[in-house]
């Protein structure tokens, strides 16, 4: 009995000390990574690594702590990458990455090189949304070496962290998240959201950027609108027309192949109480739809899968893609009665 009680409080022991180490190394002990900024120069590439400070736990992505940034170039991804971790003031830690932001001159060849490198990396984040940012300098000018004021001094830990520019980033990337694409999303060509850091703070572009292999194509808003409805990504989403603002709740996209061509239906529901959309609007709707459609064909992006869906009816064989001449489209708009 005495063995068997021994027994018991030795595992007892070992189980509370194993407990004692993992908090230790998954709490306290990490820098948490939230976002990857990445932007390709002439001498090789620039990173940025937004952080919480102080120090978050690793499973709290809306604990309180300020939002810092650090910075290094360097020949090489990889090099750049290692240098900005060494600035970090603990080790850094990606689960909570959940955003790459590029300068919005990165090509598709660049996100591309990244999801590459992160594959063979720990930071292993291929899920993280995508997006563009304009004025990344910005961001570097304010944050100097080691990304902490006061040459690198650690500042006192408070209870409500002010607002900066850092932070500002971060949330304008969580409120776009919802229109931005996956990185694995991005090898058959994406909409890309657009932010812009200006003096007064992160701003959303109603503009997006179309990213193919042949390079990169900006949407206007009307067109960033319909390629997000036409992808299905979120609702609602807002039509600035002739005449008249259309705002849809919810849209059922369906494509049907027809002949040589297509047929895509769009059936879009508006908020209970809003007036019936006149059949000109309808039209103008139509008009965009193929208008976009083509634009993103012709920029190297088939946003419906049109290629696809002619394989699914007449075979394998049927299956083109956009290095095609973009083939005939005619959209149809229907709005349901509520």
């Amino acid at each position: 009995m005495r063995a068997s009680h021994a027994l018991r409080w030795l595992a007892g022991g070992i189980l509370v000390l194993w407990y004692g180490v993992f908090l230790r190394m998954e709490t306290t002990e990490k820098s948490m990574v939230r976002a990857l900024i990445v932007q390709p120069n002439r001498s090789g590439w620039a990173v940025q690594l937004l952080y919480q400070f102080p120090e978050a736990a690793a499973d709290a992505s809306d604990a309180v702590a300020e939002i810092r940034s650090c910075s290094a170039e360097d020949a090489t991804l990889p090099l750049a990458l290692h240098k900005a971790e060494r600035e970090l003031p603990k080790a850094a830690n990606y689960r909570l990455c959940e955003y790459l932001l590029f300068d919005e001159t990165a090509s598709q060849t660049d996100v591309l090189e990244l999801e590459e490198f992160l594959q063979t990396e720990s930071v292993s984040r291929l899920s993280a949304r995508v997006l563009f940012v304009a004025g990344i300098g910005k961001l570097a000018e304010e944050t100097p070496p080691g990304g902490l004021p006061g040459g690198g001094a650690e500042p006192e830990e408070t209870d409500a962290a002010p607002e900066t520019l850092p932070g500002a980033l971060l949330q304008a990337a969580e409120d776009t998240a919802a229109w931005a694409p996956h990185l694995y999303e991005c090898a058959a060509g994406a909409v890309i959201p657009i932010l812009k850091i200006e003096e007064n703070g992160v701003t959303w572009q109603k503009e997006s950027c179309l990213l193919t292999a042949q390079g990169s194509t900006r949407l206007s808003p009307n067109e960033t609108a319909m390629a997000q409805l036409l992808q299905e990504r979120t609702m609602p989403v807002e039509f600035a027309l002739e005449g008249e603002t259309v705002t849809l709740r919810r849209c059922v996209v369906s494509v049907e192949a027809e002949g040589n061509g297509f047929a895509v239906t769009l059936t879009g529901q508006r908020r209970a109480g809003t007036p019936p959309v006149a059949e000109s609007v309808c039209r103008q709707l139509e008009a965009l739809c193929e208008e976009t459609i083509v634009r993103a064909w012709q920029s190297g992006a088939d946003l419906l899968w049109l290629g696809a869906v002619r394989a699914l009816k007449e075979g394998p064989g049927a299956f083109f893609t956009t290095k095609n001449a973009c083939p005939e489209v005619r959209a149809s708009v229907k709005m349901l009665d509520l």
